[in-house]
């Protein structure tokens, strides 16, 4: 069995950061704690919607447990994408402040950890450079599933 990694035994939602950014950010856990007094700790049961397409974003998710399903109304169809836990959700609308570009719905009942928009206004400005950290990471989350979307278009189109 493999030895679990130091930070599995800190309390949530510092070990989900920590999993979440792995290979994303060089920053250690002192980095990132003070990151989770801003994160609020909700659970959706199962048929939540947590927001539809085109809403305007009230928060960045990440998922501790459960598994959400987003779908996405494209021209060459609709497309799904399941988030399972240690996935991010909703963060390029959230940061770019823009519409949201899919319905996202509870698939099982889950835990998640929220970054709201007051939460994040305070974090960049009591803690800027977790912020620019935070936005960094996820532009290269989103540069992820920006890949699969794209992936799954050209396989449609073909």
């Amino acid at each position: 069995m493999m030895a679990s990694p130091a930070w599995s035994a800190m309390r949530q939602p510092l070990p989900l950061l920590l999993q979440t950014f792995q290979g994303l950010s060089t920053e250690n856990e002192d980095f990132w704690f003070p990151a989770c007094a801003y994160l609020s700790r909700e659970c959706y049961p199962a048929g939540t919607v947590l927001y539809h397409e085109g809403d305007a974003p009230r928060a960045f998710y990440l998922l501790e447990s459960g598994m959400l399903r987003a779908g996405y109304d494209l021209p060459q169809g609709r497309y799904f994408e399941l988030i399972v836990a240690g996935r991010p959700c909703g963060e390029l609308p959230f940061f770019s402040d823009t519409r949201r570009t899919a319905t996202v719905k509870a698939e099982r009942d889950c835990v998640a950890w929220c970054l709201t928009g007051v939460q994040w206004k305070s974090l960049q400005e009591k803690e800027p450079r977790i912020a620019r950290e935070l936005l960094t990471v996820s532009l290269k989350l989103t540069t992820e599933r920006m890949d699969s979307i794209t992936s799954y278009v050209l396989t449609m189109a073909a």
